[in-house]
């Protein structure tokens, strides 16, 4: 009890007070010789329980630092080899698996990340698959945007814009479409404040006031490919197109997009699988 006491406030003061010391024998002397004692203790009020103060230290060693270090399966390895006794193994497993439970309950980050976390650095504690390296395009482009003629005036665009007509009013911008239904364009909101600083009356064409040279995205294409090129050419949207004819514009890509990349991904991880029990539930009758 005394190595405990004294080598956890060795720990404590050294950790304290900023340096990077070692975690490692510490914790396990610390809490190999609470284990120990508390079946010392519990022999002397229990005479007849007959406790191994050897088998109490390794488990609290291996509950310990396994839950600390979120290394719980680790440690129920390392502390099975150590002895090769075969009676420890439910013990242990037991007793480790309960300490990580209630790590991961009031202990937010690891030992080992504990400092990181404190000066703002978060180190993520388990294996994340971001959702923009699984949609792909044409799983969250939106198909409702509508491409306007390219001989529609900046006038005609703006005085439909400030009516709040369907479809003109769901992006920053749209996309521009020859009378063949090609692709030869886009128009932002600011194009068009530029256009009207420039000429009050907005007799200037659509296309003058867009954009000609297009960056693009393909259905078949990442998530994560096409919002690294959103943010390398500074822009906030890209009309999707096919790769056989790159004129021919399939759906939009923009922002509301990523969030749907994102919430589909997060309504995925609520969603809860029936098992096989359900089998053998019978209905409720009303």
């Amino acid at each position: 009890m005394i190595v405990a006491i004294f080598k956890a406030l060795a720990m404590v003061i050294s950790l304290g007070s900023g340096t990077s010391g070692g975690l490692l024998a510490p914790m396990f002397m610390s809490s190999a010789a609470l284990g120990g004692a508390f079946a010392m203790v519990m022999n002397l009020i229990f005479p007849s329980l007959h406790l191994s103060p050897g088998a109490y230290a390794l488990v609290a060693m291996a509950a310990v630092f396994g839950s600390a270090s979120r290394a719980t399966f680790a440690f129920i390895v390392f502390a099975f080899e150590i002895t090769r006794d075969y009676n420890a193994i439910l013990p242990l497993m037991l007793a480790c698996v309960i300490a990580d439970m209630i790590a991961l309950r009031y202990l937010p980050n690891s030992i080992m990340t504990e400092k990181l976390a404190r000066r703002g650095l978060r180190v993520p504690d388990q294996f994340e698959v971001s959702a923009m390296k699984i949609a792909r395009v044409g799983e969250v482009m939106r198909t409702d945007v509508q491409p306007i003629p390219e001989t529609m005036t900046v006038g005609q665009l703006a005085e439909k814009m400030g009516r709040g007509e369907p479809g003109y009013n769901l992006t920053q911008g749209l996309p521009i479409a020859s009378a063949d239904g090609k692709l030869v364009g886009i128009v932002t909101q600011g194009d068009l404040l530029c256009a009207l600083e420039q000429d009050a009356k907005g007799s200037s064409s659509v296309l003058d006031a867009g954009s000609h040279n297009l960056i693009v995205a393909y259905p078949d294409e990442l998530v994560h490919d096409a919002m690294l090129s959103m943010v390398r050419h500074n822009i906030g949207r890209l009309p999707v197109v096919s790769r056989e004819d790159p004129q021919q514009l399939l759906g939009y890509f923009n922002r509301a997009s990523l969030l749907a990349a994102w919430s589909r991904q997060a309504q995925e991880d609520t969603v809860r699988e029936s098992g096989w029990l359900h089998l053998w539930r019978r209905p409720r009758k009303t």
